[in-house]
């Protein structure tokens, strides 16, 4: 029994237990896959099962195969031992039982470029637009229903008189009959299906019974009640099961994911066995206190303390700053500090709750220049999203051609592509610019009322801008363009997070820019979203919570930890479950650092919030608000807020764009370094009004601007 060696005494106890059902509750770092590979390697070693005998389930392709990797290290025979995905497990199922489905033996399983293939018949038969629809939309409608046990019959009912809710109906009736014309199943009939054939189907039921003596599953805290249902008619009443989870780390209930089936385990197994492994070898015990302490406020949970197999001198650090750039300069001047410390970048990653807190992190890494990535996403500015209005806010400014086909799309508009490439053509006849072209032809009532109609909004919003604050312009454009109610009636709550994190970067560039112009955020903007992001080499990474899951790094950053936040609204107004699986997020997170954790948050007003933010309940529950907050080298709020901002505006300053307007006046000649000569014909406080060649013609200008220019001036 060399195998296990090394193990420590949990570790051994759940590697060679006798009992028939075992539930192993393994924390965070605990060694969970060693102790589940082992015991594997133990049933065939000692307990004289046969390899063929034995079904071992994971949830990722990736954890399937590092389970065969350290199993055959032990034993080559492992390799005999079942161990896949679910989603493979049943395809081996229905390969083999395929009649009794109707089914074709060499049935077809659709990937998401073939279930698209499938919408675009289905928007082909009914005339459907893709930009009224979306495939994602449409895709996650038809799955929610086909695990909901909702059939297109019924979904048409649920409709009603909503024509939306009809179209999507539709499409889900074309799509489960061409399916099965196709004799093809999705990811999602995989183990809906196998979990019907299963309890319905006593032969096939019992076939696969005997066929696995032992069934162990790897994350049971994340199945799902389908995903419960075939495990369950595996075991029956004669096999052993043997499970493997964390119920604090259960953070995928949005995605049907039940905490109750690995918490009520013994109840539905009274003679089971539960032990815990809760010595951790991956974080200093100063990092675990605070996840023990966080996550003994979630109630209905099998108790556990995690105990740190290394210890270190740093202790967890907690800041609380002023605005939302404050805590983005002193994380990211923390960066630097570890950078300097540990010799790279890549040791630190940075965490928070929802994507739209990037925002001014990144701009501060680019100010610093610290290279970065996002993992599982994208940068902030790169969201189509934010790319939508911004078209509408570029409209406002500078009307030009790829703004308006992008705000004409988004929400649809009844103007197509064809439309809008006749409109092209007749602009260039004319030497103007699309928009200017459509103006003409409603002057001289040419324009088809909804090509008026677009018009007119855009008039409407570049005279609310002419008369307004730039904050009141970007809620007024926000609500009127369409784009509000787009994103709430498809229910992209991140999305319109993403919007309003623009509004109050709206807001923030108003404050900080005395008499600072819609026109000067749009060139604001172009300074950060136009930065080419890191691929390979030495970078920080930045990512959700959720991205995390799974991984561990050196020093981690957890910022934006305030209420509304993380726990966020919905979660709060959710009440104590949402709050349970906030705090299990949390627990996640903090869980992620080996060596050194600090947390941040701060007390600036947020659009998206709606209201200035407090710290998380998370701090007080961590003990972390009790702490000094300071450092040998830490500086007064004040100074570090004035730090901030002076560190961003350098920048802007650098890349072209100074709080210092030009000395411009009428009739001047300027070389633009965009558009080339122009002259200027109106000068105002803070704008001009230049008249440039053909295909440019006559902007708008920010006298800050740097890349504007007297004519034979120095650039």
């Amino acid at each position: 029994m060399d195998y296990i060696q090394g193990l420590n005494k949990e570790q051994k106890e759940a590697v060679l237990t006798h009992n028939k059902h075992v539930r192993v509750i393994a924390g965070a770092g605990s060694g969970k896959t060693r102790v589940l590979t082992t015991r594997i390697v133990h049933l065939m070693k000692d307990r004289g099962y046969y390899p063929s005998k034995i079904c071992a389930i994971t949830f990722t392709n990736k954890a399937a195969n590092e389970m065969k990797e350290r199993m055959e290290r032990m034993d080559p025979e492992a390799l005999r031992v079942h161990t896949s995905t679910i989603h493979s497990l049943c395809v081996r199922i229905l390969r083999e039982d395929f009649e009794a489905l109707n089914l074709v033996r060499n049935f077809t399983i659709l990937d998401t470029s073939d279930q698209q293939s499938v919408l675009r018949e289905a928007y082909r038969r009914f005339e459907y637009d893709r930009k009224d629809l979306t495939y994602r939309e449409v895709l996650s409608y038809i799955s929610n229903n086909k695990i909901a046990d909702v059939t297109y019959t019924h979904a048409h009912t649920l409709a009603g008189s909503n024509y939306h809710e009809q179209k999507k109906a539709n499409v889900y009736e074309f799509y489960v009959k061409r399916l099965k014309e196709l004799f093809a199943l999705d990811f999602d009939d995989l183990l809906i299906v196998v979990n019907k054939l299963l309890k319905e189907n006593e032969g096939v039921r019992q076939k696969w019974q005997r066929r696995f003596n032992v069934v162990l599953v790897d994350e049971f805290q994340d199945v799902d009640h389908i995903q419960y249902g075939i495990i369950d008619s595996l075991v029956g009443k004669d096999n052993e099961l043997y499970v493997v989870g964390d119920p604090d780390q259960t953070i995928y209930t949005w995605r049907g994911a039940n905490v109750d089936f690995i918490v009520q385990f013994e109840k539905k197994y009274p003679d089971s066995e539960t032990i815990v492994l809760n010595q951790n070898y991956r974080s200093s015990q100063h990092i675990l206190d605070k996840a023990n302490r966080l996550i003994e406020n979630n109630k209905d949970r099998p108790k556990k303390d995690l105990f740190a197999n290394k210890e270190n001198e740093f202790e967890v650090h907690y800041e609380s700053l002023e605005d939302p750039e404050s805590e983005a300069y002193w994380v990211a001047r923390k960066i630097d500090e570890l950078k300097d410390e540990t010799g790279s970048y890549l040791n630190t990653a940075i965490l928070y709750r929802s994507n739209y807190l990037s925002r001014s992190l990144e701009k501060s890494l680019i100010a610093r220049q610290i290279p970065y990535v996002i993992y599982g996403g994208l940068r902030f500015y790169d969201h189509a999203e934010i790319k939508d209005m911004m078209s509408y806010l570029r409209m406002v400014t500078h009307s030009d051609d790829l703004a308006l086909r992008r705000s004409i799309a988004i929400p649809r508009r009844g103007i197509g592509d064809k439309t809008l490439d006749t409109i092209s053509d007749q602009a260039e006849m004319r030497g103007l610019t699309m928009f200017e072209s459509m103006c003409l032809d409603v002057e001289q009532g040419q324009a088809t009322p909804k090509v008026r109609k677009y018009v007119e909004l855009i008039l409407e919003f570049k005279d609310i801008a002419s008369e307004s604050s730039l904050e009141y312009t970007m809620q007024y454009v926000l609500k009127h363009s369409g784009l509000l109610e787009h994103f709430e009636k498809l229910q992209e709550l991140e999305r319109l997070e993403n919007i309003k994190e623009l509004v109050s970067d709206g807001i923030n560039f108003q404050n900080n820019y005395e008499n600072g112009t819609l026109e000067e955020y749009i060139q604001m903007v172009s300074l950060y979203g136009d930065k080419a992001e890191v691929v390979e080499g030495d970078y920080v990474r930045l990512m959700t919570v959720h991205a995390a899951k799974g991984l561990e790094f050196e020093n981690v950053i957890i910022m934006g930890v305030a209420d509304n936040v993380f726990p966020n609204k919905n979660s709060i107004q959710e009440g104590t479950g949402g709050i349970q699986e906030e705090r299990r997020l949390m627990y996640v997170a903090i869980t992620r650092a080996r060596e050194r954790l600090f947390v941040t948050n701060n007390t600036g007003y947020s659009f998206v919030t709606s209201g200035y933010a407090k710290p998380s309940r998370f701090i007080r529950e961590m003990g972390l608000e009790k702490e000094e907050n300071v450092f040998a080298d830490a500086e007064p709020m004040v100074s570090l807020k004035q730090q901030a901002h002076e560190s961003l505006a350098s920048f802007e300053s650098q890349a072209g764009f100074s709080q210092r307007s030009a000395n411009f006046k009428k009739s001047d000649v300027v070389v633009h370094d965009e558009f080339g000569e122009g002259i200027v014909i109106r000068v105002e406080d803070e704008t001009m009004r230049v008249a440039f060649n053909f295909p440019y013609g006559t902007k708008t200008i920010s006298r800050k601007f740097k890349g504007v220019r007297k004519k034979g001036e120095m650039s």
